[in-house]
């Protein structure tokens, strides 16, 4: 484990990430569990499951498969909805040039380049947004911790979220972003402001841009459209319901300590 430079990943909170793994295995890769957890591996998610159930969000069904319940199907959209905030909202933060004042753009820059910083974690602190969840959430979106194939056995030993903890600590803090020029000492307070700032007004014009794009696409293909059939246009969202990014963009974009509040909603 690396240094502790912030409060450790509290026990409640892993179960609460195991329970949700599980049911976005249940929901999102319709992975079936009997409850007899006759498979090898499922026997390494009772102690998860046992919660899920005691929570009211899972349940066996007439087939005696574990389901979720109308409650973790709520919870699970609300898990998907967090994970479309963070694209919106603190991606943008993952490389930043803190010299220059520039915010990578993944499709022109060489990512791997050492001028670039990670301050997703320093803005979620500011935003007073749990960092292990915002870790947690990229990563699951980015199926990092189901590429270990032994994730199962990890998650039974209470060591999956090792990796995660140490990227979470590793981080910078935002003391340490201060620096002195010829005017005098300048925060790190001032400088997270300063950057979430920028990036916001960065992030509300790509995703003006994109939405110009998308609105000049669905015209082309209705005129296209020799059937007048009426076009269905296909949103990128999650199951449920349609996430917006631009219907919080603006508001992002206007106060540094925005944050949707859906954020804040307890898991269980």
């Amino acid at each position: 484990m690396s240094e502790i430079r912030r409060p450790p990943l509290e026990q409640e909170t892993k179960q609460q990430f195991a329970g949700i793994m599980v049911l976005d295995r249940m929901i999102g890769s319709q992975d079936r569990i009997h409850a007899s957890l006759m498979e090898r591996d499922d026997k390494l998610l009772d102690d998860s499951l046992n919660i899920l159930q005691d929570k009211g969000l899972v349940e066996i069904d007439n087939e005696n498969f574990y389901i979720p319940t109308e409650r973790g199907q709520k919870l699970y959209q609300t898990v998907l909805g967090q994970q479309m905030s963070y694209t919106t909202h603190f991606d943008i933060y993952s490389h930043v040039d803190l010299g220059e004042g520039v915010f990578a753009n993944k499709l022109q820059h060489f990512l791997d380049d050492p001028r670039w910083e990670d301050l997703r974690v320093a803005v979620s602190e500011y935003k007073k947004v749990d960092p292990y969840r915002m870790v947690f959430l990229a990563m699951m979106s980015a199926g990092a911790f189901y590429e270990n194939p032994d994730w199962k056995f990890d998650l039974s030993m209470g060591t999956l979220f090792d990796e995660m903890e140490e990227i979470v600590q590793s981080q910078i803090l935002i003391d340490e972003l201060a620096y002195e020029d010829e005017e005098g000492v300048i925060s790190g307070g001032d400088v997270i402001v300063d950057i979430i700032e920028q990036g916001a007004l960065l992030n509300k014009e790509r995703y003006e841009a994109q939405a110009q794009q998308e609105t000049e696409a669905r015209a082309m293909q209705r005129y296209r459209d020799d059937d007048d059939d009426e076009v269905v246009v296909v949103h990128h969202g999650h199951p449920g319901g349609y996430y917006d990014p631009m219907a919080t963009v603006g508001a992002y974009a206007a106060s540094v300590v925005f944050v949707e509040t859906m954020w804040h909603y307890p898991y269980w």
